[in-house]
């Protein structure tokens, strides 16, 4: 289930998405949907996801396709760049988070304690 097609993503960016990009963009909008659905732990339609779903989904493509692969640090003033083996692109962002936090199941606890009658006998406080 994508969440999200190549035409979404193109009218995000404000150009179409050319044939040479198209692979890495459709395999991306694979990535991020398969994070938005592990991500929402709550109840919601997996065949009638929420449209908020397909908006963070392509921010976060568009994001990742701002990432040259491989670079984790870029500084404009006296360049300076730092690479590593991978950059770290996967993930969702602390907006995309933040933006699916209501279809995310919220913590709480429950009682593990239960009355126990008192024994037959026993006086009562």
């Amino acid at each position: 289930m994508t969440l999200a097609s190549v035409e979404d993503v193109a009218a995000r960016l404000g150009r179409p998405v050319l044939d040479d990009e198209r692979p890495r963009v459709e395999a991306l909008l694979d990535d991020v949907s398969v994070l938005i659905a592990e991500h929402c732990t709550g109840a919601w339609n997996p065949l009638d996801p929420p449209a908020s779903f397909r908006v963070v989904a392509c921010a976060e493509v568009i994001r990742w396709l701002a990432v040259t692969p491989g670079v984790i640090s870029e500084r404009t003033g006296e360049l300076e760049v730092q690479f590593e083996a991978s950059a770290a692109t996967s993930g969702l962002s602390e907006a995309a988070k933040s933006g699916l936090r209501r279809y995310r199941r919220a913590l709480s606890s429950i009682p593990l304690t239960r009355e126990v009658p008192p024994c037959p006998g026993t006086p009562s406080p």
